[in-house]
C-alpha cells in the first residue's frame, strides 16, 4: 500500500485509554496513520515494512500496548541485538509509572521464571526468548501472550539467527495459539512472500521523512605489491577524495569491517600517520582532538565518542557494523568502507541497507546521502544488488538438527509424519514448495542420543532437553558427548582441568570459528598455553580453540594475564567475551554426570563452569570453590546475582567458608525465605561411606535423588556402574579381567539434580575367591590368531612416477591400515580401560614381548598385511612397525608415519592433541622425514615406557577432593 504525505492527529487513531503512554507524539506520519489502524481494529498477523527511520517503533508500541492494556495480556518485542533490546527497553521504560512492569531479557540478564511471569512486557533477544519458550517452567504462561512484535523480521534470512526466528514464527503462524505477529522490517525486497507465508496483512511504504541519496563509489587497487594493502590503499584514497568533496557541516559516519580499519580511517580522517602496531588510547585521543571518534566493542572511550557525535559535537565518527542496529546514530553522510566484515564474512544487502538507512535521520537532518565502496570490477554487481534490495531467504535447511530438536521437546513432533508436515508450514517450504528429506536429521539425532524412535515416536532424551534448552547446537552436542564418554585418564587436578577444557573448545563449533584476530592474540594465546602445558591443537587449522583455551585458563589460574602483556590492539574484553561463552557448555557437560552418561570430567565441568561465571571476584574462586558459588547462586534471585554475588561471597571466604557443608543458616541479605534455605541446604550433595565388607559398601547420599556413580579398579583394569536414586547399599564392581591383585580401589561419585557434587573414594581387600589368576595378554591374543586364517596377500605397489613421499605412503598404507580381524587381538594386547597413552604404551610392550628385537632380522620380502605378518613368519622391523600402526588404529587412535635418515620406518601416535614417537630410536637416531602427517613437530615425545600392569594402586581419581572438598 502507498501513501500519500499528510499527518493525523494522534487522537483521531489512538484510543484515549493508550495516549496516555504515548505522550510524547501529538501526529501520526503517514506510515503510522496506515500502520495503526491495522494493529487495533484486527486480530491478524501484520507485517510491516517501511524505510529506516520512518516511525516503525510506534507501531510496534501501540501493537504492546493494545495486548497489555486492552486485552489484559502480556506482549513480546524480539530484536537481533542486545543494543536494540536495550534501546526499546528504555524507551518503553516509562510506562512503568503508569503500571506496566517491563524486562529486558538478553544473554546478560537471567531472570527467576516467576519474575518474567509478573511481567507485562519483555523486551528481549530472539534468542534469549526461545530459550525461555523451551523452559518447561514457562510453557503455560508463554501460550497466555497476546501479542508478539517481532523487530528486523527480514533477519528469518540470516545465516546465523534465521533459523530459529523461523522455527518461532511458524509455531505462531497458523493461529493455533492466540498469539498474534507484528512483524517490522526496513528492508526485504519480498516482503509480500514473507508476509504470506504467515498469513500477515502487509503494510509497505516508501515514506521517509528525510531525503536519502544513496550511490556507489568505485575505486581502484593501490600499488602495494600485496593484494591486501593494495586493497587497502585503494579504499584510502576513494575515501579521501570523498570526503574532500563534502560540505564541512554535516556529520559523517563511516561504517568499517574490522576494528583495526576502524583504527586506519579514523587516522585517515584525522590526518594522522597510522601503524598497525600504534597505541589504541593514543590513537583514539589524536584522534579526538581532530574531530575523529572511534566506535567499535571495547574501543577507548567509545560511549564518548558516540554521545559527542550523537550531539553533534564531534563531526566524524568510524565505526564497526554493529553500531548500524542502533537506533540513535543519525549522520548527514554515511559510508561503507568494507564488504568484507570480520575475517571471512561478505556483506549482505540487508546489512548494507541498515547502514545506509542511518543517514538523514528524522529530526536530525533534512538530507542524507549513502555511500558504498566498491573494487571497480564489481561495480555493476552492487549497482544492481541495491536496486534489487534483499531477498529473505529461509535458512533452516541448514540447521534441521537443531530445529527438529527443538520441535520434538515441544511437541509440534511426535513422529516423522509429523515432522513432514511441520516442514510444510515453514518459510522454507512456502519459497520452494519441495519437501527435503528430514530422514538423515532425525537419525543423526537418534544416533547421538538427542532423541529416540520407540516404535515410530520420536521423544527428546534427557540429553536431548538439556542440549536445546542451553541453545546449544546438535552437532557439538554429539560431540561433547562422545569425548566426554571416554576421556583421557588425568594424571592430576591440573591435568583434568586441561582436559576438559580442550575437550569442550575442539569440541563446540562456535568456539572453534570464534571471530578473532589470530595476529593479535596469537603470541599471548600460545604463551599462556605454554605456561600451563596446555594445546588445544585437534584442529590444527583453527584459532578459536587456542584462544578459548587461554582465556579460560588465564581467567582460572591468573586473571591479571588478561590485561598483562597484550599486544597493541588487542584488548582484555575480547578475552572476556570467550570467558563469558564457556560456562554454557561447561554446564552442559556437568549436567551429564545427573543424567548417567559422565562422572570424573562432570564433576570437574560442574566446578570449572561456576569458576569461570564467577571468575572476576574477590578474592579470586580456586579450584573447588563451585560448590560454594553453586550454593551461594541459590540463595539469590537469578535477577540479583550480578549485583549480590560479589559481596555474599566475600562475606563467605572471610567467614573461613570453602564449601557450602557448613553453612547451616541463613546469611543476612540473600533473597530466600529461611525455609527457603532449608530447602536450598537439604538439596546439597551429602556423601558418608561407611567401611567395606569385602565388595558391599553401605552408605548415605542425599539428597535421595541423586545420581551415584561409582568407578573401581584393580590395576589398569576399571569397571563403572551408575544409579539413581542413590541406593543406600551396593556391591562394588569387580572388573571382568583383572591382574593378579589382592586389592580393588573405589572413586565415588554424587551428582545432584541442580549441579551440586560430592566424591569419596576407599580401597577394599578382594574377598580370597574373588581374586583371579593372572592373565597373559599374550597368551590370549595368541590364542585368538588360531581363529585368523594364514594368508599371503601382496598390497598393490605404487606407480614409478609418483614423487618418493608418495610411493612410501601407497606402500605403507595398506601394510598398517586397521584391520577389522585384528580388533580382539588389539584389545588382548592392550587392555581397553586404561588412558590412551598408557594403553599405546602397554600395546607397543606386548607386541615387543611378542615379537622380540632378535626375532626381527628376517630380510624384507613382499610387503604383507598385518594379519599375514602375525599369522605366519616374524617382522621385519618395518613390517613390525605397520603392524603397531594397524593394531593401534584398531583401537581408535590416530596414528601417523615418519621415516630417520638411513631409511628406518618410525610410528608416531597424535594423544591429546600432541604427536608422540612410539619408535625407539638410538641416541644418534633423529626422524627426518615426515610422511604423515606431512610435517611434525620437531622435538617428537617418545611414548612412555609403562610396563604392563605397572600403575598406580589406589583410587584413579584420588585429586577430585580438590575440586570436591570435604569439611
Amino acid at each position: 500500500m502507498q501513501h500519500g504525505d499528510g499527518w493525523t492527529a494522534v487522537e483521531e487513531l489512538i484510543p484515549a485509554e493508550l495516549r496516555t503512554y504515548l505522550d510524547r507524539f501529538d501526529t501520526l506520519n503517514p506510515l503510522q496513520a496506515a500502520a495503526v489502524p491495522a494493529v487495533l481494529r484486527t486480530d491478524r498477523h501484520l507485517m510491516v515494512v517501511a524505510p529506516t527511520s520512518s516511525g516503525k517503533t510506534l507501531v510496534g508500541e501501540v501493537a504492546a500496548l493494545r495486548s497489555i492494556i486492552v486485552e489484559r495480556k502480556p506482549a513480546v518485542w524480539l530484536l537481533p541485538a542486545r543494543a536494540l533490546a536495550a534501546e526499546i527497553a528504555a524507551t518503553t521504560a516509562r510506562w512503568r509509572q503508569h503500571g506496566i512492569t517491563s524486562l529486558e531479557l538478553t544473554g546478560e540478564t537471567n531472570m527467576s521464571s516467576a519474575h518474567i511471569r509478573r511481567a507485562q512486557l519483555w523486551v528481549a533477544t530472539t534468542e534469549k526468548f526461545e530459550a525461555l519458550y523451551r523452559r518447561s517452567s514457562l510453557r503455560d504462561h508463554l501460550d497466555s501472550i497476546g501479542c508478539l512484535i517481532i523487530d528486523e523480521v527480514h533477519l528469518v534470512g540470516d545465516a546465523e539467527r534465521g533459523a530459529t526466528l523461523e522455527s518461532l514464527i511458524a509455531r505462531l503462524r497458523s493461529g493455533v495459539t492466540s498469539t498474534r505477529i507484528v512483524a517490522l522490517s526496513a528492508t526485504a525486497s519480498n516482503a509480500a512472500e514473507l508476509a504470506a507465508w504467515f498469513n500477515a496483512e502487509l503494510i509497505r511504504t516508501d515514506w521517509r521523512p528525510t531525503v536519502l541519496t544513496t550511490d556507489v563509489v568505485p575505486f581502484d587497487d593501490g600499488d602495494s605489491k600485496s593484494e591486501y594493502e593494495a586493497e587497502q590503499e585503494g579504499k584510502d584514497r576513494a575515501l579521501r577524495r570523498l570526503v574532500a568533496g563534502l560540505d564541512d557541516a554535516g556529520s559523517l559516519l563511516v561504517f568499517c569491517g574490522s576494528k583495526l580499519n576502524v583504527r586506519r580511517t579514523a587516522a585517515l580522517l584525522a590526518g594522522i600517520p597510522f601503524h598497525r602496531d600504534d597505541d589504541e588510547n593514543v590513537l583514539a585521543e589524536t584522534a579526538f582532538a581532530a574531530g575523529v571518534g572511534m566506535h567499535y566493542r571495547d574501543a577507548p572511550q567509545a560511549s564518548r565518542a558516540l554521545r559527542t557525535f550523537n550531539a553533534r559535537q564531534l563531526r566524524m565518527l568510524v565505526a564497526t557494523t554493529g553500531l548500524s542496529t542502533g537506533v540513535n546514530t543519525p549522520a548527514r553522510v554515511v559510508v561503507i568502507r568494507d564488504l568484507l566484515l570480520g575475517k571471512d564474512t561478505p556483506l549482505e544487502v540487508s546489512q548494507a541497507q541498515q547502514m545506509l538507512g542511518r543517514a538523514g535521520r528524522a529530526g536530525q537532518e533534512s538530507h542524507g546521502y549513502g555511500y558504498v565502496l566498491v573494487p571497480r570490477h564489481r561495480e555493476a554487481e552492487w549497482r544492481a544488488k541495491l536496486d534489487l534490495g534483499y531477498t529473505v531467504r529461509s535458512q533452516v535447511r541448514g540447521r534441521l538438527a537443531d530445529v527438529l530438536l527443538a520441535e520434538i521437546l515441544l511437541g509440534s513432533i511426535t513422529d516423522r509424519d509429523s515432522a513432514v508436515a511441520w516442514f510444510r508450514g515453514t518459510f522454507a517450504y512456502a519459497q520452494t514448495e519441495k519437501d527435503t528429506d528430514l530422514g538423515e536429521a532425525i537419525t543423526f539425532l537418534i544416533e547421538h542420543g538427542l532423541v529416540t524412535d520407540t516404535d515410530g515416536e520420536l521423544t527428546v532424551t534427557d540429553i536431548g532437553a538439556l542440549t536445546t534448552r542451553l541453545m546449544i547446537d546438535a552437532a557439538s552436542a554429539g560431540g561433547l558427548r562422545r569425548a566426554i564418554e571416554s576421556p583421557p585418564r588425568p594424571l592430576d587436578a591440573d591435568d583434568a582441568e586441561r582436559i576438559v577444557l580442550e575437550t569442550v573448545v575442539n569440541n563446540v563449533a562456535a568456539l572453534r570459528d570464534w571471530p578473532v584476530n589470530p595476529r593479535l592474540y596469537e603470541t599471548w594465546a600460545d604463551d599462556v598455553n605454554h605456561t600451563y602445558d596446555a594445546s588445544a591443537g585437534v584442529f590444527d587449522d583453527e584459532f578459536g580453540p587456542t584462544f578459548a583455551l587461554a582465556a579460560a585458563l588465564a581467567a582460572l589460574r591468573d586473571p591479571s594475564r588478561i590485561g598483562r602483556n597484550l599486544p597493541r590492539g588487542a584488548t582484555p574484553a575480547e578475552i572476556r567475551r570467550v570467558i563469558d561463552t564457556l560456562p554454557r557448555y561447561l554446564s552442559w557437560a556437568a549436567a551429564l554426570g545427573y543424567l548417567g552418561e559422565g562422572d570424573w570430567a562432570a564433576a570437574v565441568a560442574a566446578d570449572l563452569a561456576r569458576r569461570l561465571t564467577w571468575w572476576q571476584l574477590t578474592p579470586h574462586p580456586e579450584r573447588g570453590t563451585g560448590r560454594l558459588l553453586w550454593f551461594l547462586e541459590r540463595l539469590l534471585e537469578p535477577e540479583n546475582r550480578r549485583a549480590r554475588m560479589p559481596d555474599l561471597y566475600r562475606r563467605a571466604r572471610r567467614a573461613g567458608f570453602d564449601t557450602p557443608d557448613r553453612i547451616n543458616r541463613s546469611p543476612r541479605g540473600v533473597d530466600v525465605s529461611p525455609d527457603g534455605f532449608d530447602v536450598v541446604a537439604q538439596g546439597r550433595a551429602s556423601l558418608d561411606i561407611a567401611p567395606p565388607q569385602g565388595l558391599s559398601v553401605q552408605h548415605h547420599a542425599s539428597p535421595v535423588e541423586a545420581r551415584l556413580t561409582v568407578l573401581t579398579s584393580t590395576g589398569p583394569y576399571r569397571e563403572r556402574v551408575s544409579a539413581r536414586p542413590a541406593p543406600g547399599s551396593l556391591d562394588l564392581p569387580r572388573p571382568d579381567v583383572a591382574v593378579h591383585d589382592t586389592e580393588l580401589s573405589a572413586d565415588v561419585f554424587l551428582f545432584t539434580r541442580d549441579g551440586d557434587i560430592a566424591y569419596q573414594n576407599l580401597i577394599t581387600d578382594l574377598p580370597i575367591e574373588d581374586i583371579p589368576e593372572k592373565v597373559d595378554p599374550l597368551e590370549l591374543a595368541r590364542d585368538l590368531l588360531l581363529s585368523i586364517e594364514p594368508t599371503v596377500e601382496t598390497p598393490p605397489t605404487k606407480r614409478r612416477g609418483s614423487a618418493k613421499r608418495g610411493r612410501t605412503l601407497a606402500e605403507l598404507l595398506p601394510q598398517s591400515a586397521p584391520d577389522p580381524r585384528l580388533a580382539a587381538v588389539a584389545v588382548a594386547l592392550a587392555p581397553r580401560n586404561p588412558d590412551t597413552l598408557t594403553r599405546a604404551s602397554t600395546l607397543r610392550l606386548n607386541l615387543s614381548r611378542m615379537f622380540p628385537v632378535e626375532s626381527r632380522t628376517t630380510s624384507p620380502g613382499p610387503p604383507c598385511y598385518p594379519a599375514t605378518v602375525l599369522t605366519t613368519d616374524p617382522p621385519n622391523a618395518k613390517e613390525f612397525e605397520c603392524l603397531f600402526l594397524s593394531l593401534a588404529g584398531n583401537l581408535k587412535m590416530h596414528v601417523g608415519a615418519a621415516m630417520t635418515a638411513d631409511g628406518r620406518l618410525v610410528s608416531l601416535l597424535k594423544i591429546r592433541g600432541e604427536w608422540y614417537r612410539a619408535t625407539p630410536l638410538a641416541a644418534d637416531q633423529s626422524v627426518q622425514k615426515p610422511l604423515d602427517p606431512p610435517s611434525i613437530p620437531p622435538d617428537l615425545t617418545p611414548l612412555p615406557g609403562v610396563e604392563f600392569g605397572d600403575v598406580t594402586r589406589g583410587p584413579a581419581f584420588g585429586w577430585m577432593s580438590e575440586f570436591s572438598p570435604t569439611c
